[in-house]
């Protein structure tokens, strides 16, 4: 099912003048906010300090790490002017935050006592997309969170590794998207890094990216001289991490894992709407019905919950809602007040449930969204293996192509290897273990798909 674009626009408008730039809409903020709050209050328990940089970098400090800039040469927008003035030296708006948090880090660190050092901020970065730019997915200014840590040694590098992919898959299976993590290919990691891993999720076959997480060593910070004075005063450099999920991507990623015919579903936590009261209204009866349903709002008032007061029918509230992701439907009419008692319907399943209305509170609905939650991932998961897939030639690679991810042999050379690029790109390479599907030598267990 296509998402109406009535819908889409409550969440985003991407008739900006500046093409991929979006304006982000009420309904998106929410979204964004939580999974913000979540990782933020996640990252400060493992340590690391919120920051805000200034979003123009100087030519010189982007270029110190030669491999880094290599990578966003052709990505990255120029100031030159300020008001009728010429600039003696060219400002990038931050196409990643490396090299100017770096440059800081050699000022931070002296000693072993200044590690381990970690930093975070949630910000805009911008990067000139040459490709088709698509809203939430690929733009030219996005929204993530960005991580950046030292250490004395590999060995404390890793152990943040392991801790942040803990982070970023507790984060995801809150917001229940299915995915898996690659280590990219050397050629496709982040430019200056060790290695890369990537979280990837399906989306209507085709792979997305939604966060990544590298382990720089020791390379930036020999750049950017990045030393400490260790306890017998020997002077040795720090070994980087860095990391980031696209808030954007994340959002999109919601959008189009759960929907169904209906509309939109939404983990219940992140939902924009997460309860709507409707009354079923009669003429006689229409000021007790409302009054009911007003008191029911007051009781559930730490959820976002609305209550539909307009002139719609019962039957166009009920669309009305359900396309936009409200996760439960509290209906109440006369007979209901009656018997004292509401129906209430899950977004996910239709199933209704008749509730006293003393004994709808909190704990009740918390217990329901619980149960949602279980669902939906149990759901996304189920379609997400539906989607993984082994290729034992050419000719499957093709066929599979754009269905999902795909598990083949690859060798290392680059000709086997920008043969399959023709059809898919390459997501994650592992140890030896498979032939070769071009050549048929020792190769790799290496997975592909086409990607966003």
């Amino acid at each position: 099912m296509e998402i109406d674009d009535e819908i889409l626009t409550e969440f985003y408008d991407n008739r900006y003048a500046i093409q991929g730039m979006l304006i982000y809409r009420k309904s998106a903020l929410i979204v964004v906010r939580e999974m913000q709050k979540i990782l933020e209050e996640n990252l400060e328990k493992a340590g690391h300090e919120p920051v805000l940089f200034p979003v123009l970098i100087p030519e010189d400090i982007l270029k110190k790490e030669s491999e880094h800039i290599k990578g966003f040469e052709t990505e990255v927008f120029w100031v030159t002017e300020a008001g009728k003035n010429k600039l003696d030296k060219k400002l990038a708006l931050r196409p990643t935050s490396e090299t100017p948090v770096y440059t800081m880090f050699s000022l931070w660190i002296r000693s072993h006592k200044d590690l381990p050092m970690k930093v975070h901020q949630s910000c805009a970065v911008y990067r000139y997309e040459t490709k088709q730019t698509r809203p939430l997915i690929r733009g030219r200014e996005f929204l993530w969170n960005e991580g950046h840590s030292a250490f004395k040694n590999p060995e404390d590098a890793e152990n943040n590794v392991a801790e942040i992919r803990k982070i970023y898959s507790d984060l995801l299976n809150m917001l229940c998207i299915p995915y898996r993590i690659h280590r990219r290919p050397e050629w496709d990691k982040f430019p200056g890094a060790s290695y890369t891993l990537a979280y990837d999720t399906i989306i209507d076959g085709k792979i997305l990216q939604i966060a990544t997480i590298h382990n720089l060593s020791k390379k930036f910070s020999e750049a950017f001289d990045i030393n400490y004075e260790d306890e017998e005063g020997k002077h040795k450099f720090v070994h980087l991490t860095c990391y980031g999920p696209s808030f954007g991507r994340l959002l999109a990623s919601l959008l189009n894992i759960h929907k169904d015919d209906a509309g939109l579903k939404f983990p219940t936590n992140f939902a924009p709407t997460q309860i709507v009261v409707v009354p079923i209204l009669t003429k006689g009866d229409k000021e007790e019905v409302l009054n009911y349903c007003r008191k029911i709002k007051e009781k559930l008032d730490k959820f976002r919950i609305v209550l539909d007061e307009s002139d719609k029918t019962p039957g166009d509230k009920f669309y009305y809602w359900e396309k936009r992701g409200a996760m439960l439907r509290i209906e109440a009419g006369p007979r209901d007040i009656k018997n004292n008692v509401v129906v209430v319907v899950r977004r996910d399943t239709k199933k209704k449930e008749i509730i006293k209305s003393d004994e709808l509170n909190s704990e009740k609905i918390l217990e329901i969204f619980k149960d949602i939650d279980k669902n939906l991932i149990e759901t996304a998961v189920k379609k997400f293996n539906a989607r993984l897939f082994n290729a034992n030639s050419v000719d499957e690679v093709k066929n599979l192509a754009g269905k999902g991810i795909i598990t083949i042999g690859l060798c290392e050379k680059e000709e086997c290897r920008n043969e399959i690029e023709n059809y898919v790109s390459v997501l994650g390479v592992e140890e030896k273990g498979k032939k070769c599907i071009m050549c048929g030598k020792e190769g790799r267990i290496t997975y592909v798909g086409k990607t966003y």
